[in-house]
């Protein structure tokens, strides 16, 4: 399973594999945990994290695109992204940058250097989270750049292509 939330504007992407009955192992952007979970009662869990002294509860709960976790006493607040206006389009940035919106990767590349293109074509086909996210492009002009091929994996924020915008 593969989840991605952002917490205090950096997204992290959680990596969760199930090892055997309640044993786990989670990738949260490179770095390894491994632990037993058991469900307690309604929104809580028992953890006992590998190489910790003592097991924790740790509570959830949910409510929209917000996920809430509380543990040793601490609240956190997890947004889950909007993935919806991503499918159409990135972020463009000064210069006419195309960003990635999300952590995922590059399932196909649609465009050369020198390419002309239209506003809202697709550029850039990403995969997030199981979903196909095609980057389109906001305005008419050339490609001047292509930063990403096949099979990359990029970050939120990463640029993908780079397009000058063709005068009126």
């Amino acid at each position: 399973m593969i989840f991605t939330y952002l917490y205090n504007e950096t997204t992290y992407t959680v990596h969760i594999e199930v090892l055997d009955d309640n044993l786990y192992r989670a990738v949260i952007n490179e770095r390894e945990y491994r632990f037993s979970a058991e469900q307690i009662d309604s929104g809580a869990w028992l953890i006992d994290l590998e190489g910790a002294s003592e097991r924790s509860t740790v509570h959830t709960a949910s409510h929209d695109d917000a996920r809430y976790l509380q543990y040793n006493g601490q609240t956190f607040e997890l947004d889950v992204p909007d993935t919806r206006s991503t499918r159409r389009r990135g972020t463009t940035t000064a210069g006419g940058a195309l960003t990635a919106q999300m952590p995922g990767q590059v399932m196909a590349v649609d465009v050369s250097v020198g390419d002309a293109v239209e506003a809202g074509q697709t550029l850039v086909v990403l995969e997030a989270m199981k979903m196909e996210i095609r980057v389109s492009a906001s305005t008419a002009g050339t490609v001047s750049a292509v930063h990403v091929s096949m099979g990359d994996v990029v970050e939120r924020g990463q640029v993908l292509v780079t397009v000058e915008q063709t005068g009126d």
